[in-house]
């Protein structure tokens, strides 16, 4: 058990994590160590070795800053899955609460931990937008102001509005089988925002706090919890 484990978030905090997937992969072998049976199984299901070493290398860092808050080493970390398959820690330290959450996109891996409250994290590569897409994130009133923005603007709000919604829904741990317009933003505010209406309640879109995260210039993300005054404090 490590002697010195990480100071815990205060309830006004998420620490941000962030790595490259792929500058990990000279550390494969370690990272394999630290993963369950369960995850062993899972990644060699992958078709591709590339996407195969990108899960074993985030789960492996996950598990690995996941023990530094606990005290634990990395293979000693419990991790269960909530009804929509949200992974929760079960090994908790003394005095706080872990709530976590984990997203990656291509070789970009993103972190979020919390104190007693639950979060979101949401990285996306900005990428050509396939037609279908925005009938996909947009609700009605947000797609009309979609299509009202310049074109060489709209793939940075595309994917700005998608990785908001997406942490929304993560730290909700729904994923998206909530419809489209569950969380709407004014997609002409940039960086941190709150959502217009939330289950088209203003009411409870005001509890909702999001905060901008730019892992790159290629890549959008964002950061959620429906609990307001936090800031984000960066870990790397």
């Amino acid at each position: 058990m490590s002697s010195s484990p990480l100071t815990p978030p205060t309830t006004q905090e998420v620490h941000v994590w962030q790595w490259d997937l792929d500058a990990c992969g000279s550390d494969f072998d370690r990272y394999w160590e630290m993963l369950s049976a369960q995850e062993h199984e899972r990644a060699g299901n992958f078709r591709f070795e590339l996407h195969r070493c990108r899960y074993v290398t985030g789960r492996g860092k996950l598990r690995q800053i996941l023990g530094r808050y606990a005290g634990l080493p990395a293979r000693a970390v419990a991790l269960e899955y909530g009804p929509e398959g949200k992974p929760i820690c079960t090994s908790q330290p003394t005095g706080w609460t872990i709530c976590f959450n984990l997203s990656h996109s291509e070789n970009t891996a993103a972190l979020a931990v919390s104190s007693g409250f639950e979060v979101g994290i949401d990285v996306e590569h900005i990428r050509p937008i396939e037609e279908s897409m925005p009938l996909q994130v947009f609700s009605a009133r947000e797609r009309e102001q979609f299509d009202a923005f310049p074109a060489s603007e709209r793939q940075t709000v595309f994917f700005e509005t998608w990785a908001r919604k997406e942490a929304c829904l993560k730290a909700l741990g729904t994923g998206f089988i909530l419809p489209p317009e569950h969380f709407e933003f004014d997609l002409a505010v940039h960086g941190d925002t709150i959502p217009r209406f939330v289950g088209g309640e203003a009411a409870e879109a005001s509890h909702w706090c999001i905060r901008a995260l730019s892992p790159s210039p290629t890549c959008a993300g964002a950061v959620a919890a429906r609990h307001s005054g936090w800031s984000i404090v960066d870990m790397n």
